[in-house]
């Protein structure tokens, strides 16, 4: 059976006031029990260019959910409040999660030298005694932006969030069919398929809307399992911003990896 996985988060009422505004997304952020609304919510905190988001987003740095975590890291480094460099190095001191200390690190360069920027990915570290799963990535750019900026991107955000499951390893980039056979075969490792598409940004009523399609397959037979499509929405983005595009991209490739996981620990 073909599993078709489409997320749809979008919140903020865009007729609040600044103020009231930043107090909605704080207490979303907080509160909500749904781990989508609040990394929404940090996200959103984080373009807003409010002192009073600093705050909120620290304290979700203690979240029970990595991907909330990363999200407020991230909006941190956007929101490019000083305050906010001091709590991302304590948080990034005794942070466990790859993926989570990984964002940190960035937010925290980021604010450091007073900008930002997307980084790329590291080759992964080959299967080890407790793989069991074998992951090779590929990214299809329709973003309508340059290659170079889209595909170390997305493919550092789904690597990370692999690996940070115990179990998983992930191809090289390039790595031929034979090669991923022979080490499939070696290891007596079941192998997967992620085909990451990234659709153009889409800015609309001051908006910012992002989906990345992420279809899931055997590998190296390539038999199509399913496609997750989440799709998030920034508010308060009337213009052209790529490091919310950036952000929204991270975030949406992450929750396809966790619902990947999901259905691999289902199989």
């Amino acid at each position: 059976m073909l599993l078709v996985v489409t997320l749809v988060l979008s919140l903020i009422p865009t007729r609040l006031y600044a103020d009231q505004r930043t107090s909605y997304l704080a207490d979303q952020l907080r509160t909500n029990e749904d781990y989508r609304v609040r990394t929404q919510a940090a996200l959103a905190l984080g373009a807003s260019g409010d002192d009073a988001a600093t705050r909120p987003l620290c304290d979700a740095l203690t979240d029970s959910n990595a991907s909330v975590k990363v999200a407020a890291a991230a909006a941190l480094g956007k929101l490019g409040k000083p305050a906010g460099l001091a709590c991302l190095e304590r948080a990034e001191g005794r942070e466990q999660t790859p993926a989570v200390k990984s964002q940190m690190q960035k937010s925290i360069a980021a604010l450091s030298a007073g900008g930002g920027g997307s980084g790329g990915s590291a080759a992964p570290p080959p299967p080890g005694a407790d793989t069991k799963y074998y992951v090779a990535i590929e990214i299809t750019n329709k973003s309508g932006r340059p290659e170079s900026e889209i595909e170390p991107l997305v493919r550092a955000a789904i690597q990370s969030k692999i690996l940070a499951k115990a179990g998983y390893a992930v191809a090289p980039k390039g790595e031929t069919v034979a090669q991923g056979k022979k080490i499939l075969n070696g290891k007596k490792l079941k192998g997967f398929y992620l085909l990451a598409t990234v659709e153009p940004a889409v800015y609309q009523g001051g908006n910012l809307t992002q989906v990345v399609r992420v279809s899931m397959w055997t590998y190296p037979s390539k038999s199509l399992q399913g496609e997750f499509a989440p799709k998030l929405t920034q508010s308060g983005t009337p213009k052209k911003d790529v490091q919310s595009e950036n952000i929204l991209m991270k975030m949406c490739v992450e929750n396809a990896v966790e619902t990947f996981h999901k259905v691999v620990a289902s199989l």
